[in-house]
Parts: structure tokens; C-alpha cells; sequence
């Protein structure tokens, strides 16, 4: 049931509960501090009155009794008796004491509503009691005081819990009726109003409104790159269909067959890598599971997977290696290194191509001058291609999925121009 309450309403009864236990405990350690400090009080006025009692007593013709001058207040009464309790001598409000009969034991002690102190006193026992009457009647009082007004304390601090409760959260209602409001409309440019100050609803509606910014940015780039990949996956799939519409148009020879079945199979093959390339740059949005990875044995296991291709561009890959471990996702390393490889060896001019891997760093060079330089930011987002090199077969995912992949370890892609050759380093942080 209470998980149904609002929380406003929560954070009322918890705060409620708390300054009731709190009143209690005030309430009664006052109504106990106070009956210990009047019972004391009680008791020190019967004995200073039984020491004023004893030196008044007096005895004369072989009979004891108190001096003229014994003259207690109305409510006090004095008894001087013998050991077998047989009343000597009285003073003070004798009535009172008379109706009550108390055993003659020394000390003090409660009976019939009157607190006695009992002494000895040259052969006989001095007796003083007054009622606890007026004791009782005050704590009464004072115990029904205590209630009320803890009833009333914890009346006002239900509600002025509940307004300050109200206060405090209305700011994070404004956030949640945004936010609400964003995800019923679509509209990721709309922000929270941000609260003044530096305290907790200041950091949290920054805090949203630095989630929607990021949200917001996520969004326009999954909307530009599914627009993107759509376009990208069009003209393949468009030729594709033209050649089955021409195949299909007329009755061909086997051998016409194979032909187009071996030019479809090409376009396969274009749109196979072009899937897996997109696959690889969505799988990099993934959280990351880093791990120690051996450079240098990953530079050599990629270096002999594209020896064929190598081969095919004519040139050759010269391997500089160190070990050196760094902390990232085995895969991707392999992945990387693959895709800024085969851009060497598709674009780079001369006949080698050298890797190097040393010092927490990945080094691809090749000579000629490389992209322009002005171009460099545009070749990392997805589908870009270098001018004039748009008859090269690509999908222009390469370099954007190694700069994701660089993102995801904390490394950095840094690209180098020389006078002859264009560097690539990528450069993990290190372990």
C-alpha cells in the first residue's frame, strides 16, 4: 500500500514519524525530569523540616514535645511517637496525619498519598509526611499539556511537511512533465528549465538537459546515417534488379547465364560488405570489454591475412614490430588495422606499405601526398569518399569505423602528412 502513496506524501510520513518519536522522547523525558527534580524537592523539604522538627523537641516533667515556635506550613505534618507507635506529641496539620496509620520504619517511604520520612529522636521516632497530592496533580497537568501539544506539533508538522515536500518536488515535476512532454512530441530541441544556483535540482536539470543534448545529437546521427545507408544501399540493390529484369527479359545461352549470374554475384558480394561494415559501426555504440591485446603477434596474424590482397594492388607490406600490449577488444584491433591496410594499399602510391607497432601505437604509411588535409574530418563520417577516388571499389566505411572503434578504447587517430609519404598512427593510452 505504501508503494502506491505519492512521494510527496512519503517523504511527509517518514518526516512525520520521525518528529512524533522525537516529540515522545522530549515529551516524556520531561514529564520524568520533572517528577524526579519534585519528588526531590519533596524529600529534601521533609528533611530539612525534620531537622528543624528534632531541635525543637523539648521535654519536660518527663514528657517530650515540640516548642511553641514549631510552627510548619498548613500542608506538613510533625508526629513525635513512641518506638510502639503511640503518638507523643504533633505539629502542623495533625488532622491529616492523624487519619492515616504509617509503620514506624525509618526512612522514606510512600503511603496513602503522603510521602513520610521517618527518624529517630533521642528514644522516640520523629515523624514528618506531607501529601503528594499537589505533586500528582501537577504532573497530570503537566502530562496532559505534553500530550496536547505534541498532538498539535505533529498536526503542524504533517502539514508543514507536506508543503515542503510539495516545494522541493515541484521542480522535479516540471522535469518529468518535459521530459514527458519530449517523448510524447518527438521535439529533442526542447530543454527542462534550468533551476538557479548549485544545489542538487540545479545539478539534476542540467544534468537532464546534458542527456537530451546528447540524446538529441544521437538521434540526428542515427537519422542521417540510416538516410545515408539507405541511399548507399539503393544503387547496388537498383543494378542488382536491372540485371535480373535484363536476364530475365529473354532466353539466354547457359554460358549468357553464368556471365550474369557471376556479375550478380559481384554486387552480393559489394552489398555482403557493405552490411558488414554498417553491422561493425553499429556493434561499436556497444559497451566495451577491454582486455590486454599483443600488438605486435595482431600486426602480424592482419599483415598475412592481406598478403593475396598486397599482391593484387602490386605492392608489399613491410612489418616494423616491438612488443608492446595495450588495453583493448582483440577484434577490433584486428579490424582496425585491417581497414587503414587496405586504404594503404587501394590509395597509397609505390610499392610498399610499412606497419609499424611499438610504443602503444599502430603506424600505417604509405607514400604520396594522402587526402587533403581539409578533407580528413569529413573521411570519418560514414559513406565519405576522397576526392576523385570515387571509381575505387569502397564503401567509404572504413575510416569511420576505425575512428568509432578509436572512440570506444580512448585511443586517438592522428593523421601525419610528410613531404612524400601520409601517416596514420592510431595510439591506445597507456595500460
Amino acid at each position: 500500500m505504501i508503494q502506491n502513496l505519492s512521494l510527496r506524501v512519503k517523504l511527509t510520513l517518514g518526516y512525520v514519524l520521525v518528529f512524533a518519536v522525537t516529540i515522545m522522547l522530549g515529551g516524556g523525558g520531561v514529564y520524568f525530569a520533572s517528577e524526579q527534580a519534585l519528588g526531590t524537592s519533596l524529600d529534601e523539604t521533609l528533611q530539612e523540616t525534620a531537622s528543624v522538627a528534632r531541635a525543637s523537641i523539648e521535654r519536660a516533667g518527663g514528657q517530650a514535645s515540640f516548642t511553641p515556635d514549631l510552627k510548619p506550613s498548613a500542608d506538613l505534618s510533625i508526629e513525635l511517637l513512641r518506638p510502639d507507635g503511640r503518638v507523643v506529641a504533633r505539629a502542623g496539620n495533625a488532622s491529616e496525619g492523624a487519619q492515616a496509620r504509617f509503620p514506624v520504619t525509618s526512612g522514606l517511604t510512600t503511603e496513602d498519598a503522603r510521602r513520610v520520612l521517618t527518624l529517630p529522636a533521642d528514644g522516640l521516632v520523629l515523624r514528618v509526611s506531607r501529601s503528594t497530592e499537589a505533586l500528582s496533580g501537577f504532573l497530570e497537568t503537566l502530562a496532559k499539556l505534553l500530550l496536547i501539544g505534541s498532538v498539535f506539533m505533529i498536526a503542524a508538522a504533517c502539514a508543514a511537511g507536506y508543503w515542503l515536500a510539495d516545494r522541493a518536488l515541484r521542480p522535479v515535476d516540471a522535469v518529468a512533465r518535459t521530459a514527458d512532454a519530449i517523448a510524447r512530441r518527438g521535439d529533442y530541441a526542447e530543454r527542462v528549465l534550468q533551476a538557479p544556483g548549485n544545489d542538487e535540482m540545479a545539478r539534476l536539470t542540467r544534468t537532464v538537459n546534458s542527456m537530451l543534448d546528447g540524446l538529441a545529437g544521437t538521434i540526428e546521427r542515427e537519422k542521417a546515417f540510416a538516410r545515408t545507408a539507405a541511399h548507399e544501399l539503393r544503387t547496388p540493390l537498383t543494378v542488382l534488379r536491372g540485371r535480373l529484369d535484363l536476364t530475365l527479359r529473354k532466353p539466354r545461352e547457359a554460358a549468357e547465364y553464368e556471365r550474369a549470374l557471376h556479375g550478380m554475384r559481384g554486387r552480393v558480394e559489394e552489398l555482403q560488405t557493405l552490411t558488414e561494415g554498417l553491422l561493425a559501426l553499429a556493434r561499436t555504440e556497444a559497451p566495451a570489454t577491454l582486455e590486454s591485446v599483443d600488438l605486435a603477434a595482431v600486426a602480424v596474424g592482419v599483415t598475412q591475412a592481406l598478403e593475396d590482397t598486397a599482391a593484387t594492388h602490386g605492392k608489399r607490406v613491410v612489418l616494423q614490430v616491438e612488443p608492446t600490449h595495450i588495453h583493448a577488444e582483440p577484434d577490433g584491433v584486428a579490424r582496425a588495422l585491417t581497414n587503414l591496410l587496405e586504404n594503404a594499399l587501394k590509395y597509397g602510391e609505390g610499392d610498399t606499405v610499412v606497419l609499424r607497432a611499438a610504443g602503444h601505437a599502430l603506424t600505417v604509411e604509405s607514400a604520396g601526398p594522402g587526402p587533403l588535409q581539409e578533407d580528413w574530418p569529413r573521411l570519418l563520417q560514414p559513406f565519405e569518399r576522397g576526392a576523385g577516388q570515387q571509381a575505387v571499389a569502397g564503401s567509404g566505411l572504413g575510416l569511420a569505423l576505425v575512428d568509432a572503434l578509436a572512440r570506444r578504447w580512448q585511443a586517438q587517430l592522428i593523421p601525419q602528412w610528410t613531404a612524400s609519404t601520409f601517416q596514420v598512427h592510431l595510439r591506445f593510452p597507456a595500460p
